[in-house]
């Protein structure tokens, strides 16, 4: 059992391994040694190596939830290996695989996500004086990129940005970026453009970049390439809800250096915090999707004039009349779609998600109506992209009960008579 332990620890040296072991996650040597430090849970020992006692610590297969989040929030990845093979035929160890590795910048457990913040993972390459930035939501499946020239535009991105995890070209020492939580180098290789952009274009299902903007992006889609490939890893499955990127363009926003970022306060306190910061004064948002993109916005002010005179526009006509209050009313049982979807498209989906959704489509067509009586055209527009799912509505009505446990295996979750 050792070995086989020791031969999946090999290939992932920097992620502490959860092996599953029964109903617990074990973990051995130094993994054992930080987890039981970063969880504050007994460490023990199990057998000996070199004629030293092996430090063991482990932790409920069904709590191990909470413990990955504060493992996650410590900047930490996981490995999770699971007992694939079966224990009455196997002759010897079961057998054991990595299934998926948690990182911090690859979450969409909805257990270990904030859900008014987005949680990015993103990646820098570098040439010359050009720094590629490409960047990725996987919970929502939001993929960006961009370039900036120099260290001072690069820190304010950051900045702007705040990822969860970090992917940086290995010739690149700027502290910036090196001395972040979650920050990992990555070889030369990986930001090969050639191989980027044939991933790219499997991913996306195109022969080239064209008509996603950014085919003139040499050092961004080199890092595109890097985070989709360490996505690929990590997730060990398909990714069917990334299927395009788009690039960000500098010359649409007002530019913010980092300094100026701290200075106003946008989303974090001098001291740290979030209290008393720009957005949470500003944050009435009543759907978590709706918060995550106030935020956004905030950080990337636009200097789009007909844009911006469109959401006016937009903001007067549901401030008529407190007309706001019934759409708010109304948006009260939409749960986080975007991040719901990814999990169905991941396969993690929970059978609470699936009811979630259920009455999140269900309000639509009254969102739908009332926003057909809002004149502004902004309003029109988004009106018209938005559409109506009776037959997903219909299935999910007649396939999960009401009210379903939280984890599949509790049973109960298909309702009587599908």
């Amino acid at each position: 059992m050792m070995q086989q332990y020791l031969g999946i620890k090999a290939e992932h040296p920097r992620d502490l391994v959860f092996y599953r072991m029964g109903d617990f996650y074990e973990l051995f040597f130094d993994d054992a040694i930080q987890a039981a430090e970063l969880l504050d849970i007994t460490l023990t020992a199990r057998g000996k190596s070199a004629g030293e006692p092996v430090p063991m610590c482990g932790v409920p297969y069904h709590a191990a939830e909470g413990y990955l989040a504060r493992l996650v929030k410590s900047g930490v990845s996981v490995a999770i290996v699971e007992q694939i093979g079966d224990p009455a035929t196997s002759k010897g160890p079961v057998e054991r695989k990595v299934v998926r590795i948690i990182t911090p910048g690859t979450l969409s457990d909805e257990a270990l996500l904030d859900d008014r913040v987005d949680n990015l993972l993103l990646a820098i390459s570098l040439h010359q004086d050009t720094y590629g930035i490409a960047y990725l939501d996987l919970s929502t499946g939001r993929f960006r990129v961009l370039e900036v020239s120099g260290e001072e535009a690069l820190g304010g991105e950051l900045q702007r940005l705040n990822p969860a995890e970090t992917l940086y070209h290995e010739t690149i020492y700027h502290s910036a970026i090196t001395g972040r939580s979650g920050a990992r180098s990555q070889p030369a290789w990986e930001f090969d453009t050639g191989s980027a952009r044939r991933a790219l274009n499997a991913q996306f299902q195109t022969h080239d970049l064209q008509g996603f903007g950014c085919d003139g992006l040499e050092v961004a889609i080199g890092a595109a390439g890097c985070l989709l490939q360490y996505v690929k890893d990590t997730q060990r499955g398909n990714l069917p809800h990334i299927r395009s990127m788009s690039q960000e363009s500098r010359a649409q926003s007002v530019i913010l250096d980092a300094a100026t970022r701290r200075n106003l306060e946008i989303d974090v306190n001098m001291s740290g915090g979030d209290s008393n910061t720009l957005f949470s004064v500003m944050d009435k948002g009543v759907t978590a999707m709706g918060s995550r993109l106030l935020r956004r916005w905030l950080h990337r002010p636009l200097n789009d004039i007909p844009v911006l005179q469109a959401r006016q526009g937009a903001v007067q006509v549901l401030n008529d009349n407190y007309r706001y209050e019934t759409v708010r009313d109304t948006l009260k049982p939409i749960g986080d779609m975007e991040r719901i979807l990814t999990r169905v498209a991941l396969r993690s989906a929970r059978p609470r998600d699936l009811t979630r959704l259920l009455s999140s489509l269900a309000a639509l067509p009254q969102l739908r109506s009332e926003m057909s009586h809002c004149n502004a055209p902004r309003l029109h527009e988004l009106n018209q992209q938005a559409g109506d799912y009776p037959d997903i509505c219909d299935l999910l009505g007649r396939a999960i009960i009401e009210n379903p446990p939280v984890v599949i295996r509790d049973g109960g979750v298909i309702a009587d008579g599908y």
